[in-house]
């Protein structure tokens, strides 16, 4: 049996998607509690540089913090 992908919105436009205890979290931008959804994630994907898709502040805080984080 498979196991199931879990989707989590985070405001705006950020999701986190897991699955087997590896998270991918996407556009974690402004309107969004970023530290919350960047907790425990492996990876971020940022599909554009507009605000509400990148805060980039707590974004770049994060990756310093976890820099195995791609």
């Amino acid at each position: 049996m498979e196991s199931q992908i879990a989707l989590t919105k985070f405001g705006h436009a950020c999701v986190r998607l897991e699955k087997a205890g590896r998270r991918l979290v996407i556009d974690p931008g402004t309107f969004t509690d970023v530290p919350a959804a960047l907790e425990g994630a492996e990876h971020i994907l940022v599909t554009h540089e507009h605000a509400d898709h990148l805060d980039d502040g707590p974004v770049l805080e994060f990756l310093a913090a976890n820099p195995e984080v791609t």
